[in-house]
């Protein structure tokens, strides 16, 4: 499954670079999801049920920790966060995570999402 950014997605990250990005430095939220659901251009944080495995919670990914964007071989721009991984450690009751999405911490807009593809 490809990465996917929601219309409103879209206009807030466009408004985040182009208009608010010298005033507004709003962190971002890593979400796991836990329904087999499939992102589309009409998603909501409300459009995901979040993960709720022991020892779970959501991760604040702030903008400082954004490498710099690069052009990648095929002309398209590419940034990643951080050089650490994302990872979660599951306590004693388990659970399926089909995926995750990204909202703003101030502004709950789901910004981008993605499924897994296992």
């Amino acid at each position: 499954m490809a990465l996917v950014v929601p219309n409103a997605g879209e206009l807030r990250l466009i408004d985040k670079k182009l208009k608010h990005a010298l005033s507004t430095n709003e962190n971002y939220i890593l979400t796991l999801y836990s329904d087999n659901y499939t992102p589309d251009q009409a998603a909501v944080p409300g459009s995901f049920t979040e993960a709720n495995f022991t020892s779970y919670a959501a991760k604040t990914l702030t903008r400082a920790n954004w490498t710099a964007a690069i052009t990648n071989g095929s002309s398209k721009a590419e940034t990643s966060y951080s050089t650490t991984p994302q990872s979660w450690t599951c306590g004693t009751t388990g659970q399926t995570i089909y995926g995750y999405w990204v909202e703003g911490a101030t502004v709950a807009t789901c910004l981008w999402a993605e499924k897994f593809t296992t």
